[in-house]
């Protein structure tokens, strides 16, 4: 489409503004060398404050003047402003008309390349991933762009359906109870590193748990085996001393039953019989207790 183009031409006249700035200046340079280091008295302070007065009356009118000169000269310039500004306005349906054409046209092709995206995503992405890697996830706006073709998006979809892929073949074959969690934990964020590094602290304190359980039932197991054997000691030594009281029994009884047998019955006939014994001193008095306990009549013959 040619569209003829008609430039806008404005020219401009040059204007003079002049001022005696020379003559002001040195005006001006006078009174401050005059003034400059000058010490006043009582009668010359009157005379300094008039002189003040007069510059400040000097600098307004200076003031006020160049804002009515820049009004004036300004003057022809506002009006002629007041001229473009409407032809300038003229220039915005155009543009504006021209424009939307342009962004419809912008928004039919990305409507059109987002249906050919979702179409790509489909036919790529197994239905067993899609939970791991949705569209909206993987979702690349610079895939919208002109300059990007189906067979970039393809392969950079397809890029990332095998690395997800080989990410959960790489949780999955860790074998582990955290398993299920590490995938959902994947799922979220498609972080491997998190993921595996989920699992390793889960084993890891797995195993101290272990441990220390084991450890635990080692120390009650050979607990419960002290303790058994410390049983068993008593055991057999309340077993020792029965026995050996059993045998203090017997043996009283069976002292008790030898004493008695050789008790002597007492209601028979007597008779004399004379015995020469050889014992100690020691013997010799237990012999006499017995014989005087049992009712045996005795006498020492020198």
């Amino acid at each position: 489409m040619d569209i003829t183009e008609v430039k806008t031409i404005i020219t401009q006249e040059s204007a003079k503004i002049s001022c005696n700035f020379e003559q002001a200046r040195k005006a001006m340079s006078d009174t401050l060398a005059e003034y400059k280091g000058a010490v006043f008295t009582e009668e010359s302070i009157i005379y300094a404050k008039k002189h003040v007065a007069s510059l400040r009356a000097q600098k307004k009118a200076l003031q006020d003047k160049l804002r009515d000169e820049k009004k004036k000269y300004m003057q022809s310039w506002d009006e002629f402003e007041a001229q473009v500004k409407p032809l300038i306005s003229l220039y915005d349906e155009p543009i504006n008309l021209i424009n939307g054409q342009v962004q419809a046209f912008k928004e039919d092709r990305i409507s059109k390349k987002r249906q050919l995206i979702s179409h790509i995503y489909s036919d790529t992405v197994p239905e067993e991933l899609t939970d791991f890697i949705p569209k909206n996830r993987i979702y690349n706006s610079r895939w919208e762009n002109a300059s990007v073709n189906e067979k970039e998006i393809r392969a950079e979809i397809t890029e990332t359906v095998e690395k997800t892929r080989e990410d959960v073949a790489t949780i999955t074959s860790m074998e582990s109870e955290a398993t299920e969690k590490a995938l959902a934990m994947y799922r979220t964020n498609l972080n491997i590193g998190e993921a595996v590094s989920y699992i390793n602290s889960y084993e890891r304190q797995k195993r101290e748990i272990i441990e220390r359980e084991q450890e635990r039932r080692r120390h009650e197991e050979e607990e419960r085996i002290r303790r058994e054997e410390r049983e068993k000691l008593l055991a057999e030594q309340r077993a020792k001393e029965e026995q050996e009281a059993v045998v203090e029994q017997v043996r009283e009884e069976a002292a008790h039953e030898a004493i008695d047998s050789l008790i002597p019955d007492m209601n028979g006939e007597f008779s004399l019989y004379e015995y020469r014994i050889s014992l100690s001193d020691d013997a010799k008095g237990k012999l006499e207790m017995y014989m005087d306990s049992v009712g045996i009549e005795w006498e020492m013959i020198e």
